[in-house]
């Protein structure tokens, strides 16, 4: 159960204001709590330290879900046990102190949420493009790579347009094969990936870019995060940075 300590919503941390609001806004919506599995069982992981909630993990589900919900996509299993505010109201009180906060508050934290956001946007849509392709889309997870290593400024419609790019050249490699060596296409893909950010990043290329046709995203938490940035389209076409949020503070 959570710490007697964290009576109010302003006693949770930040971060955890904004995974639970994204929680439950997915659970009444419909939608994906975050843009990939991976960063939405990092979200309910931090709720769970936090005492908020409770996971069955290292299992999915528990065998006899009482009072456990299911997020609606990703199909993960949790419970609500936080006795300071009941189920039923905790979510309008959190849309409401999201809505409250002052422009320039929080700002590290935004900054922070964005770039996680930015990395997690990228990997769902090279999972997305290498399934189109027929390839596998557990290869996304080399972008985390590039991005640890290089550290290249570009905004999430650019590393979209670098991932489109990636897969078409992986599916150019694996056509010329007379048999298939999917570690040599993987291999491309990845060096095809790093090429393309590398001189993204460097100016080359630089107006090239593929925002979604709809600029709301397709998660909780990146509609959470995207509300506290200038506009849905700074949030997809302008890179992660702490200038364009005081700019616009």
């Amino acid at each position: 159960m959570v710490p007697s300590s964290l009576a109010t919503l302003d006693d949770l941390t930040a971060h955890g204001r904004l995974y639970l609001a994204a929680l439950l806004s997915a659970q009444q919506r419909r939608m994906r709590v975050a843009p990939t599995v991976r960063s939405s069982l990092m979200a309910m992981a931090t709720l769970s330290d936090l005492g908020v909630i409770a996971v069955p993990w290292p299992e999915l589900s528990w065998p006899m879900p009482a009072g456990a919900e299911r997020t609606p996509i990703e199909g993960l299993e949790w419970r609500y046990c936080w006795g300071a505010y009941p189920r039923g109201e905790i979510l309008l009180n959190l849309e409401q102190h999201l809505s409250a906060l002052p422009p320039r508050s929080h700002v590290d934290l935004r900054l922070e949420l964005w770039r996680e956001l930015s990395l997690a946007e990228a990997e769902a849509f090279f999972q997305h493009e290498l399934r189109r392709h027929r390839f596998n889309p557990a290869w996304s997870e080399d972008l985390a790579y590039v991005y640890r290593d290089e550290r290249p400024a570009l905004s999430i419609s650019q590393w979209r347009y670098c991932c489109w790019a990636a897969v078409r050249h992986a599916a150019s490699v694996a056509q010329r094969q007379s048999y298939p060596d999917l570690q040599a296409v993987r291999d491309a893909a990845y060096l095809e990936l790093r090429r393309r950010a590398m001189r993204m990043a460097a100016g080359i290329w630089s107006t090239c870019a593929l925002p979604p046709y709809d600029l709301r995203p397709d998660s909780a938490l990146a509609r959470v995060t995207a509300n506290l940035l200038p506009s849905l389209g700074v949030y997809w076409n302008t890179p992660p940075a702490m200038e364009v949020l005081k700019q616009h503070g």
